[in-house]
């Protein structure tokens, strides 16, 4: 008997309407047996009962039955436990491990199937409700409406604003580009880390060291790069493989969110002269945004990149790789 079950089969017998099969052929002292039974137990075990092979049934496949083979198996089994303990773990904790970068979800997903992409919107969905309410509690305080909101919901407008436009972009990543996204802190530690120790001593000597310094590089600015122009995302494209047109989306979904979002909340603001004045001044570049987001989705459905006035911001940092 065996205390855990084997993927051992035994032998199905003939009936009127189906042939017979036999059971899993196993080698045992350089012996061939067939499973005839296979009983399972009260405590989780299996009993096998082997009979020696027929030599009229063709062996398809044979099953070792020695201490190496058993001590492999056993092996398997513990890795297979330790999976399983590690992907509940992922998802219980998803909201903590969603920070992490991309890559990093990447090979959990890869080593024990982690669902990364929802790690990713389990953590920035939180950040993105909480920028959201610091923005609001700030315009409310423009419209001399007071502290609507406690301050351990609505952040100070700079970290509201900072973790709204993160947490966007992360969401966009993972909802319309499918690819898991960390915060920026991890995503640059990781990319610094990433560097061989004579890289960051010392400055690239030489192509090779220079093109994997690029990657490297691309690899953080990613999420951003379908923000320039046509000509040089084709650049990227033929470097990189960079994907423009899905990158493209998940920024164009992006911003036609924060451009209708700023609309409506110049809008909540209105309770003055003065604040009507300004809700229409900052609705303007929303509005711009909002048209040109429709534009370039409009080339992403002939399958071509479109880039967006805000490269502009990107640029000075991507200018490395356009080279």
């Amino acid at each position: 008997m065996c205390p855990i079950a084997k993927s051992w089969t035994a032998r199905v017998p003939r009936t009127l309407t189906s042939a017979e099969h036999p059971g899993t052929a196993v080698e045992w002292d350089g012996l061939l047996y067939e499973v005839r039974e296979a009983e399972p137990q009260a405590d989780g075990g299996m009993r096998y009962a082997l009979a020696p092979w027929e030599e009229r049934h063709v062996v398809r496949r044979a099953e070792r039955y020695d201490a190496l083979t058993e001590e492999i198996r056993a092996g398997d089994r513990r890795d297979r436990r330790r999976d399983v303990a590690r992907w509940r773990l992922s998802i219980l904790f998803a909201p903590v491990l969603g920070l992490l970068p991309g890559e990093t979800q990447k090979k959990m997903e890869r080593d024990f199937g982690a669902p990364a992409i929802a790690m990713t919107i389990a953590s920035a969905l939180p950040l993105f409700l909480v920028g959201f309410l610091g923005i609001f509690g700030a315009l409310a305080r423009l419209a001399r409406a007071g502290d609507v909101l406690p301050v351990w919901i609505a952040p100070p407008a700079p970290i509201a604003v900072y973790l709204f436009i993160e947490s966007a972009l992360r969401l966009g990543s993972a909802v319309a580009a499918g690819d898991p996204m960390g915060i920026l802190l991890a995503e640059l530690i990781a990319a610094f880390l990433a560097k061989p120790a004579e890289t960051r001593k010392t400055p690239p000597a030489g192509p090779d060291l220079e093109e994997r310094c690029d990657r490297e590089l691309f690899g953080v600015l990613e999420p951003v790069l379908a923000l320039l122009p046509r000509g040089e995302q084709d650049v990227l494209v033929r470097r990189f493989g960079f994907d423009a047109v899905r990158r493209g989306r998940a920024t164009a979904a992006v911003l036609l969110a924060l451009a209708v979002l700023n609309t409506v909340l110049s809008v909540s603001a209105f309770g003055s002269r003065d604040s009507v004045a300004a809700g229409i001044f900052w609705s303007l570049p929303a509005l711009y945004l909002a048209v040109e987001q429709i534009v370039r989705w409009r080339a992403f459905a002939r399958g071509t990149p479109a880039g967006s006035v805000l490269g502009i911001l990107v640029r000075p940092f991507a200018r490395p790789l356009l080279g």
